[in-house]
């Protein structure tokens, strides 16, 4: 016993493809036509009728060359068998060819060309099958040309379908580059941040040299302070580096680098919203570049919401032992993608996520920054 699902399967496999659905079409009408002239006409009538549905079978893949074995067939049909009636299987063909030229010929004048060699088959089917007649004509040319102009409708639907699709490729490409930008920018901006942390400590660690050469032969105490500093300030140097490194710049930005506590002066002149600054936890002291990666993911985390005065935004500052979190809820907007792929490659640089959620229009973007390292 046959399963459903095998029927189905079958259907999908043999019918999935449109080319084996016309074969089917042409092989079903063209048996039926050449079972009726059989009978009515003989063997040359049954094989002759062929040629006005047989063209079914490659409509989709040539069009035009279908409407043209019409327009040949069913003339000479007329002429060498004579008056017999074939439109039961004839008209359908030649409706379904008409279609299929609308539908896909490519140029207007080869569609036109294929209506005419459609518009050919239907006036010698009616001047030669008795059931139809030269007055029949007046209605069925009509059919025809509906059933050309829905294929008309169906192309240029599918073209527009076509295009839309190739804007939305184009456009996501777009929105990729860009947020390659946003990326490429963000590491910049680390590099100058790093750049002037660098400097700073590297004038410490050079003053505090300088001190400790000059005090070597008068104070062995002060002496020994000082190079406990420059072992200090190295470590904590080397360690910046580490956590930011990545990218370089050879421009450092001409003022000081911001950090966490300035997030409230942040949040008055990034945004017109109504804000709210939240601090969970004992805030401390971390190291540089972690506060600085902060406030910058921050920053970023309000680009990504609309500049919308009058609504809400609350910004949530956690210290836990393991990690500093920072939480930015505000209404959702267009061109988000940018500012947080830049958050995510600030956050990437120390190890940290930035993850998001949308529900009911508002935005809720979490950036998780592990504290590995503690800072004196």
């Amino acid at each position: 016993m046959i399963s459903a699902g095998r029927v189905r399967t079958w259907a999908d496999r043999t019918l999935g493809r449109p080319e084996r659905v016309d074969v089917a079409i042409a092989a079903l009408l063209g048996g039926y036509a050449f079972a009726r002239l059989y009978v009515a006409g003989g063997l040359p009538a049954a094989v002759g009728v062929l040629g006005m549905t047989l063209p079914v079978a490659w409509r989709r893949s040539r069009p035009v060359t279908a409407a043209a074995v019409l327009a040949v067939a069913a003339p000479l049909n007329g002429v060498l068998f004579g008056p017999l009636v074939r439109c039961g299987t004839a008209l359908p063909a030649v409706f379904l060819v008409a279609y299929s030229v609308g539908a896909r010929a490519d140029r207007r004048r080869y569609a036109a060309a294929g209506l005419l060699l459609c518009l050919v088959n239907v006036v010698a089917q009616c001047g030669y099958d008795p059931l139809l007649g030269l007055p029949t004509v007046a209605l069925m040319a009509p059919v025809l040309v509906v059933f050309f102009g829905c294929g008309r409708l169906v192309r240029r639907r599918l073209a527009m379908t076509e295009a839309l699709r190739r804007t939305s490729v184009r456009l996501r490409e777009q929105r990729e580059r860009t947020a390659q930008l946003a990326v490429r920018s963000e590491r910049a901006r680390i590099a100058g941040d790093l750049s002037t942390s660098l400097s700073s400590s590297i004038e410490r660690i050079t003053s505090a040299a300088a001190a400790g050469v000059a005090a070597v032969d008068t104070d062995a105490g002060h002496t020994r302070q000082l190079l406990a500093a420059i072992e200090q300030q190295g470590r904590t140097t080397l360690q910046r580096m580490r956590e930011v490194l990545g990218s370089w710049q050879d421009d450092p930005p001409g003022h000081p680098q911001p950090s966490l506590a300035e997030l409230a002066v942040l949040l008055d002149r990034a945004t017109a919203a109504r804000t709210e600054l939240t601090v969970h936890g004992t805030p401390r002291t971390l190291p540089a570049a972690l506060e600085l990666s902060g406030y910058r993911i921050v920053e970023h985390m309000l680009t990504a919401m609309p500049d919308a005065p009058g609504a809400a935004v609350a910004v949530t500052v956690r210290f836990d032992p393991a990690a500093l979190e920072l939480r930015v809820d505000g209404p959702s907007g267009a061109g988000a993608e940018v500012p947080l792929a830049a958050a995510r490659e600030r956050a990437s640089l120390h190890g940290g996520t930035v993850d998001t959620r949308v529900s009911a229009g508002r935005l809720l973007t979490t950036a998780r920054l592990p504290l590995v390292t503690s800072h004196v």
